[in-house]
């Protein structure tokens, strides 16, 4: 490896931490507590009927985390319970109106702070940025629980062509 590779390897490191940083920051300021609560909540809003199974790998957290989790959501109204339809053992979630509410405000959030990160490039970096980091995307996904893992804190409803679902399909 070439120094200037390893320079390279280290800006761009610092450059997904500080993204990191700005996104969890944002994201967890209109959740209703620091922590996975916003990744829950936004991962439920993309997919009502979420089992707790799928949020708990989504999420790397252990079972009672989730149920706990969860407990909360709905005791904050933003989430109900009910049997999932393909399995009537298994628990599924969904958002209540307050819920999407707070889903909306996350990733508003979430939007504004890489909007502000991204703005010191111009429309044909921004571009070329963009591009890269799809590719990038694609050649990281290893299987649909790491897919849900990647897109934790995604805004689907402007994810057209994502590239996450695209190297999945």
């Amino acid at each position: 490896m070439a120094m200037t590779d390893s320079r390279i390897e280290n800006v761009i490191g610092a450059l997904a931490l500080a993204f990191a940083d700005t996104l969890q920051r944002d994201a967890q300021a209109r959740a209703p507590e620091p922590g996975p609560a916003a990744s829950a909540i936004t991962l439920i809003g993309h997919v009502p009927g979420l089992s707790i199974e799928r949020l708990r790998r989504a999420l790397s957290l252990s079972h009672s985390g989730t149920v706990r989790l969860v407990d909360r959501l709905v005791a904050n109204g933003l989430a109900t319970r009910f049997s999932a339809p393909d399995d009537h053992r298994a628990v599924a979630i969904k958002l209540t109106l307050l819920g999407e509410t707070t889903c909306s405000a996350i990733l508003s959030a979430r939007q504004k702070g890489l909007a502000s990160a991204l703005a010191v490039l111009n429309q044909e970096e921004l571009q070329a940025f963009g591009n890269l980091a799809a590719k990038l995307l694609r050649g990281l996904v290893s299987t649909e629980d790491h897919a849900y893992r990647i897109c934790r804190l995604c805004n689907y409803t402007v994810c057209i062509d994502c590239p996450v679902e695209a190297e999945l399909a």
